[in-house]
Parts: C-alpha cells; structure tokens; sequence
C-alpha cells in the first residue's frame, strides 16, 4: 500500500527571551561568542518578549495558513525553564494554533534544565505539568515518529533513572516491528554535527549515548532525524542516516535567518527551510 503523502511542519528554537538575553553585550562579549562559533549582533539592552513573539506569532500565521497535519515544535520552547512569563506567552501564542492542528511539543535543554545544560527530577517534572510528555512516539500514516528527550541523554547525571526508563523506551520503539513506511527521530539536540565520531561538543550529544541512540535507529531502520539546538540549518549524513539540523524561528546563531521548515512525507521525505518573511 503506498503512503497517503502529508505535511508537517517543524518549528526550532522559538526560545521566547532569547533576544533580551543577547541584547546590551560589548563588543569584547560579541568577539567572544564568534570565537565559539555565534555569531550575534550588537544591540541596545531590551528586555520583555517582542521580538521572539514576533517572529513566533509569524510562524503560526504561516502554520495556519498551509494547513499541515500536524505540527512539531524541536524544543527552546523558552529561554528561561524558571520563568513564568516566557511560560504563558509561548502557550498563548500556541493556542492560536487553528484547533485541526495537531501541535506536538519536543523538550529542549532551555525548557527542562534549571541552569540550561543539567536537568534535575524537579525541572523535569515541571516541564510535565507545564508542557505534558517529554518523551513518547506517535504514528501518522504509516509513518512512526520517536520524540527523544535529547537534554537527559546529554546530561544524566542528576536524573539516572530517567536515562535508564529513555533508554529503555527507545529500545521498546526501535526494536518493535512495526508495519510502516516511515521511522522519524525527533530530539532538540542533533545526534552529530558532522559524523558520528566527532568529538563531543556543546551541540551535539556525548558519543558514547550518540552512538546508544544511533545503534538503535539504524537497526531498526531510520533513516532521518529533525532537530534544532543549533540555530542554523545543516545537513549530516553517515551510513544511510541524515540528520536535519534546522534554523530557528527566533534567533539565529549563523548565516540563517528565522524561519521554519516545510517536511512532505509520501514515498519519500522531502523538507526544505523558509525564512519567516520579517
């Protein structure tokens, strides 16, 4: 039977209070953060969340426009996992989300962990209340899609039981016969930047739980995976996987701009990244 094709639409990083929080640098700090690979700009201190729920209300504008079957959101949700007024803006400007769109949401290292890199029992458990599962599968048309938690497999050391029930739960998913078409791996971290035994950097995942992960999804068969985390588009491939690495909505860290990327699944997987039109 062949796959009824779909789009969905895959939204990275609106981190609502990112801008702010680069705002007011020197040019000595912007230096800095391009020595590391960032580029930011100079600009006067602002505070509040304007300019990341500008270009986040843009991206549901255009969600609601091309009408997609679902939507998924890769994680930085927010830029402060304490903060309450990042907290109810994203979910208000999600629920103008057109209610036939299914929204799915992915945890990201801004989102669960209190300090941005570490999550702890109590972050992830505010998460839950706020934003419900922080790891979990779905099916749609013969395509599954497996939501990792990227930010416990990155940092397990305050949370070792939530690696082992992960882990566990991606065994279960990927070693499962499944009649589909598709196998989708979703996280907010990229599982490598470039090839799977590149040193460990702040951007992808540690090698020893990236090649755990990797293992699993090439046994099983799939063959791409969507992220953000980065704050730029990139592609990687290694033995018959890609992984997408896609801009943000909010604030971009390259050469990209804010935008979102367009995913047509049939009997291919087809995406491409849009600029949000600022």
């Amino acid at each position: 039977m062949s796959p009824t094709p779909f789009r969905f639409i895959f939204l990275a990083d609106t981190q609502l209070g990112c801008y702010a929080t680069f705002s007011g640098l020197d040019e000595a700090q912007v230096e800095a953060y391009a020595a590391m690979g960032m580029t930011v700009r100079q600009v006067p201190v602002v505070e509040g969340l304007e300019w990341d729920s500008d270009r986040y209300r843009q991206a549901v504008n255009i969600v609601n426009s091309l009408r997609p079957a679902f939507v998924l959101i890769g994680g930085d949700l927010i830029d402060d996992a304490n903060s309450d007024d990042q907290t109810e803006e994203f979910l208000a400007i999600t629920a103008s989300i057109d209610d036939d769109i299914v929204v799915r949401l992915v945890p990201g290292n801004h989102d669960i962990a209190p300090d941005a890199v570490v999550p702890s029992a109590e972050s992830i458990a505010r998460y839950r209340q706020r934003f419900g599962a922080d790891y979990y599968s779905f099916i749609h048309d013969r395509a599954l899609f497996v939501v990792m938690n990227t930010t416990v497999i990155d940092h397990p050391e305050l949370v070792p039981d939530e690696w082992a029930r992960q882990r566990a739960f991606l065994e279960e998913e990927l070693s499962a016969a499944r009649s589909v078409d598709h196998l989708v791996l979703v996280g907010h971290h990229p599982l490598f930047l470039e090839s799977p035994d590149e040193p460990d950097v702040y951007w992808n995942l540690p090698g020893e739980r990236r090649s755990f992960v990797l293992d699993l999804a090439r046994r099983a068969g799939v063959r791409i995976g969507f992220a953000g985390h980065w704050h730029r588009n990139h592609i990687a491939k290694s033995d018959g996987y890609t992984q997408v690495i896609s801009g943000p909505v909010g604030y971009p860290l390259g050469r990209d701009p804010s935008g979102l990327r367009l995913v047509e699944i049939g009997q291919t997987i087809d995406h491409r990244y849009e600029p949000l039109d600022l």
